[in-house]
């Protein structure tokens, strides 16, 4: 049998798993649509050459390819050659100096006839002394300057020698170029008139051998020079040319050149059935990689929540409307953080960290509406994780104001912050802010007012209603304080001890408390026939027989829900009004049976007639208030309040409750079951704490 029920669970779940993987891959499928739908630009018959008939702007911001290469090319070109200093020219300049030298002091031996007398005509000497330098040197150098070497004193050649040779040198250890050559020789001449003022006189002789002799001594480096053109290149090409959104890219009436022909193709304003099938795959690929990554989390979650399908058509449409919202309000702003509907709604029934991710998930998918706009991602996803805190806190502070307030005041704090750092204009940042506040406030509102409608079709209930049900004005809560007292203060123990073990193991602490408030409003059909709203001495139950007061007694579940369902209780509450008996069996009214029929020589009752006719806990909440129910009336009933005896009964309970296979269902682990040991015990510590005689 039990093999049986696991195939049919099995099957259950496969029937489950399978739908939400069709309703998932429509869903992206339909998602991908919209996106493509709302990205792709409107397009135009256009070639070069052709006439155009309307002025076109950027609808959104591209990099001009054409201008930057064009500008790259530029750059390239204008590169200057990269000139080396040559070691070997160098040295061929110094030695030609030296070599000038030395045969300029061998003709001035010359000078002197055999007698030791000058000679008078030193032409023959100065021509030789040419023919040797030509020969020697391959310089041309005029005769005044060769008479001045010529003729002045031994003294003042030796000086002049050395310190050519040393401004020369000096020259050569340098980079020099045919344009710089002039310029450094001039300044070795000053620096020489400065050092050798009684030597000034020889200066332009000096000069005009130095610009005769030394030669540049740079040599064209055409590796260093390619690689220097092609850094200038990469340079201009790694910071390219950006075209803003709202440029016009060409007039009405223009002729259509190959540069606006690029920028257009560029924008996808081309008419091209290639370009379209090529948008779309990319926004498909795109899509589907965050689908499957966001998949690939909630499945790790392992949440039973996900195995309702009314859940999972919720949260669908849910998400597809902010989808289909922005492919026509993207084109009014850039900031337009409607992902906050979706938040609000997720958070409330999924919890605050899926809903975080499920909902930057769809940021991520609208990004291409927004023209892959920053502000629009850091708005966003500033509001949802705020949005995603307050809705899914589950706490009694939580109220459908702070839902509104806090996203929108973090959202328009964030758009601010990036205006600042962006440096945006003042109109710009207004616009931002304006448009930020906007579309998250009515995010919010609209979430929030449809919040019932998804709790009418999801069968779950959100923070906001069950803080509504909480409130003691409540019409069956105020029945029970009146009609049934002592079950209504059973009722708030229980909720006590349900919310502490519910806040223990991670479980829904805010319904575990509400739903312990009308677990028993059963109980309102015959309120006397309960031992705790009875009074001394008075006991219906003596005037009846055991079946006909086991049929009140297990009665009231089935009532509790009749009740719930006329006055519009949420469906988890039922179910934990159904469930938190689940299918026990009254052991005193059964033992006293058991008695009666032994006394009677018959064997005992059918057991099964006296169960309760609910059902086992389905989830850890009804598990939970299951569990305090139970030990609230023995630990009562009994009158304990020693908390070593408290621990005892309640591990006892617990127990019993396990052998009967009730918590079979309830997705309760022994851990689970340890923290609400703990739990119950500290709110018992609170009940029963010694107190001071007055």
């Amino acid at each position: 049998m039990i093999a049986g029920i696991k195939r049919v669970k099995m099957k259950k779940n496969f029937g489950i798993r399978f739908q939400q993987t069709v309703v998932l891959i429509l869903t992206v499928v339909l998602i991908v649509l919209l996106v493509f739908y709302g990205y792709r630009p409107v397009n135009y018959n256009l070639s070069v050459g052709s006439i155009c008939n309307k002025d076109i702007y950027a609808p959104r911001d591209v990099i001009d390819n054409y201008q930057t290469r064009h500008d790259a090319v530029i750059a390239k070109n204008s590169v200057n050659a990269i000139l080396i200093r040559s070691e070997e020219m160098a040295e061929q300049s110094t030695q030609n100096m030296m070599t000038f030298f030395t045969l300029t002091r061998a003709s001035r031996t010359q000078l002197l006839d055999r007698f030791g007398m000058p000679l008078e005509d030193i032409t023959p000497v100065i021509e030789s002394l040419q023919n040797d330098l030509q020969n020697e040197i391959n310089v041309s150098v005029d005769p005044e300057t060769l008479t001045q070497f010529l003729r002045m004193t031994t003294s003042a050649f030796n000086l002049i020698q050395d310190r050519t040779l040393a401004m020369t040198e000096l020259i050569m250890m340098d980079n020099v170029n045919t344009d710089s050559l002039p310029n450094e020789i001039e300044e070795k001449i000053e620096q020489f008139n400065e050092q050798n003022a009684a030597y000034s006189s020889y200066s332009e002789s000096i000069s005009g051998i130095m610009n005769i002799i030394i030669q540049p001594n740079s040599v064209f480096d055409q590796e260093a020079t390619d690689e220097a053109a092609e850094n200038a290149y990469q340079t201009v090409m790694d910071e390219p040319i950006l075209v803003e959104k709202g440029t016009k890219i060409i007039s009405s009436g223009e002729v259509v050149t190959e540069h606006t022909y690029e920028l257009l193709r560029d924008l996808e304003l081309i008419r091209s059935e290639t370009f379209d099938v090529f948008i779309l795959a990319r926004i498909a690929l795109y899509i589907v990689v965050i689908s499957v990554s966001a998949f690939i989390y909630i499945v790790n979650l392992k949440m039973r929540i996900f195995n309702d399908m009314s859940v999972t058509y919720a949260l669908v449409i849910t998400f597809l409307i902010p989808v289909i919202a922005s492919v026509y309000l993207s084109d009014l702003s850039n900031v337009m953080a409607v992902t906050v509907f979706f938040t609000a709604t997720a958070a409330t029934y999924i919890g605050t960290s899926p809903s975080i991710v499920l909902s930057f998930a769809q940021i991520l998918m609208l990004w291409p509406l927004y023209n892959f706009n920053n502000e629009y991602m850091f708005v966003s996803f500033a509001a949802v994780a705020v949005c995603a805190a307050v809705a899914g806190s589950g706490k009694h502070k939580y109220n459908s104001a702070s839902l509104i307030i806090f996203p929108a005041l973090f959202g328009i704090g964030a758009s601010l912050i990036y205006n600042l750092l962006m440096g945006s204009t003042r109109n710009t940042a207004i616009q931002s802010l304006v448009w930020t506040g906007v579309s998250i406030i009515l995010s919010a509102v609209l979430a929030v007012g449809l919040i019932p409608i998804y709790e009418l079709f999801s069968r779950r209930v959100s923070p906001v209603r069950l803080i509504d049900l909480s409130q003691p004005g409540q019409p069956l809560l105020k029945r029970l304080f009146i009609e049934a007292s002592g079950t209504y203060h059973h009722s708030m123990m229980v909720a006590n001890l349900a919310d502490a073990a519910a806040e223990a193991i991670g479980a829904d602490a805010l319904l575990c408390k509400v739903a312990a408030y009308y677990h028993d409003i059963g109980k309102l059909d015959k309120p006397m026939y309960f031992t705790e709203n009875q009074s001394e001495g008075i006991n219906p139950h003596d005037d009846l027989t055991i079946e006909q007061s086991v049929a009140i007694l297990t009665a009231h579940p089935e009532e509790g829900v009749k009740l719930a369902r006329k006055n519009k209780i949420p469906e988890p509450i039922i179910n934990i009004i159904n469930e938190h008996h689940g299918t026990t069996v009254p052991g005193y009214f059964y033992k006293k049976a058991c008695d009666l029929a032994r006394a009677q020589g018959i064997p005992d009752p059918d057991i099964d007639k006296f169960r309760y006719r609910g059902r086992i806990p389905k989830s850890r909440e009804s598990a939970i208030v299951m569990i305090a129910d139970t030990c609230e009336a023995a630990i009562k009933s009994m009158k304990i309040q020693d908390q070593s005896e408290i621990e005892q009964t309640i591990r006892k309970l617990i127990k019993d409750k396990i052998d009967q296979d009730q918590l079979k269902d309830s997705g309760l682990s022994f851990d689970d079951i340890e923290k609400i040991v703990r739990s119950f015990k500290q709110v018992y510590a609170g009940v029963f704490h010694e107190r001071i005689k007055y």
